[in-house]
């Protein structure tokens, strides 16, 4: 078995997954585009099966390669029509009208594939590497592209209307982009998949591989912009799974085809393939860490910026387990390059570092006025005798009632704290009063 052989396997296998989420996750009101979506990953999946065992076919099974055929032809019409059903069948009858003609015209056109191989096929050359299909240039095959042809010009006509009554800007960018990779799909399946099959059948999966992408890479637009409604646990999990699989197989492809070009080898060892694959199962597992590493230099450095996505990330992560006060106020004071972080319970202060301040300061501290507005306090250095102390920011809990306060300290690398860094550290603010109310709730 070769890497193109495996890759199509491995992209049917993923492009059911992706199909299984939506028509597992979608609610009532997004049902039907499911069960749409499942058919269309279940025909590109069939075609991509057929595709790859009838490029290894051994020679002892030449009686299955019509029935093979057929089922290439099978899944890029079940595939096609579902595709329309999913861009049509919920604009009234005439969508559902011109489903139903396609899909009774594409089953009579498979029912007569089966039922006369050689209206389509005439013989198989077996090779070490790829059989060589041998298509008949009858009737049936220039019907076999008009229809094809046809209804790719339906659907992605429909993903353009339906694109056009979209609001939200992402979703509406999905669509096109879905619309355009199923235009380049279609061409390279009519050329790779009908028209050349015969004289250059190891490109045959060009077509399902390009179609399966389309899909998977849609399947992103449809969870980020809620396309479709979707709900249930699973779906974030699955959605984790289907995209980092989907790297991997883009990954293995690229580096095929890098591999192929460079050294002239129609297909790399085993070990060499096996050694890329470990390649990436490391990278996908020093991910986190990697990502940890940089958000830590990026805060050692001397730069104004605030890493806002790392530190709410990490303190959503500490919000499902107990609150360590030191660690915590150690960890914003990094991350926010300020020299100093406190953080007052309960009259007790715990900081980054150790602060030499009077228990007459942080009475006065503890006693500052409710903020009007946000999280700072109306704090002047002239109120204590602590110079280190620049801002003090209310803890609130879920009544509205301070409960505690955040001492910051000056600001590394730049004499003052500008409008944004305030609205950032009030955002994070608010997220620190959450969770530490929560722990201590």
């Amino acid at each position: 078995m070769n890497l193109i052989t495996i890759l199509l396997f491995a992209v049917a296998a993923l492009t059911i997954l992706t199909g299984l989420s939506v028509l597992i996750g979608t609610t009532k009101q997004s049902r039907t585009s499911g069960i749409w979506f499942f058919i269309a990953t279940l025909g590109a999946a069939v075609w991509s099966v057929t595709i790859a065992e009838f490029l290894i076919l051994p020679e002892t099974s030449e009686s299955i390669a019509p029935f093979l055929t057929a089922g290439i032809i099978a899944g890029i019409t079940l595939t096609d029509v579902a595709l329309l059903g999913y861009t049509s069948w919920n604009n009234g009858a005439k969508g559902k009208i011109l489903t139903g003609i396609f899909a009774i015209l594409g089953a009579g056109m498979v029912g007569a594939l089966l039922y006369e191989p050689s209206l389509f096929f005439s013989g198989v050359t077996f090779s070490p590497n790829f059989n060589q299909i041998h298509t008949v240039h009858s009737w049936y095959f220039y019907t076999v592209i008009a229809y094809f042809t046809l209804i790719s010009l339906f659907f992605t006509s429909a993903l353009a209307e339906t694109a056009k009554h979209i609001k939200n800007k992402g979703a509406k960018n999905g669509l096109k982009i879905f619309r355009a990779a199923l235009s380049v799909g279609g061409i390279l399946a009519l050329v790779f998949d009908l028209i050349l099959l015969s004289s250059h059948p190891h490109f045959a999966w060009i077509g399902p591989m390009a179609v399966s992408i389309s899909i998977i890479g849609f399947y992103y637009s449809v969870v980020k912009y809620h396309i479709l409604a979707l709900s249930g646990d699973s779906i974030r999990l699955l959605s984790y799974i289907i995209l980092i699989a989907a790297g991997v197989i883009v990954y293995v492809l690229v580096f095929y085809t890098v591999f192929t070009a460079l050294f002239k080898i129609p297909n790399p060892s085993t070990e060499i393939l096996l050694l890329n694959l470990i390649m990436v199962l490391i990278a996908i597992c020093l991910m986190p860490a990697l990502s940890e590493v940089s958000s830590m230099i990026k805060a050692l450095l001397p730069t104004k910026q605030i890493d806002v996505g790392y530190i709410v990330k990490k303190l959503n992560l500490l919000n499902k387990q107990n609150v360590d006060i030191k660690e915590l106020a150690s960890f914003l004071a990094t991350q926010l390059k300020l020299d100093y972080v406190g953080i007052m319970l309960n009259g007790r202060l715990v900081g980054s570092k150790n602060l030499d301040a009077s228990s007459d300061d942080l009475v006065k501290i503890e006693k500052l006025p409710a903020p009007k507005h946000g999280v700072f306090q109306d704090f002047s250095k002239d109120q204590t005798e602590e110079d280190e102390v620049t801002r003090v920011a209310a803890l609130f809990d879920r009544k509205g009632k301070i409960f505690g306060q955040v001492l910051l300290g000056r600001p590394l690398n730049r004499h003052l704290l500008d409008r944004r860094d305030l609205a950032e550290i009030e955002m994070i603010i608010n997220l620190v009063s959450i969770i530490i109310d929560g722990d201590h709730a």
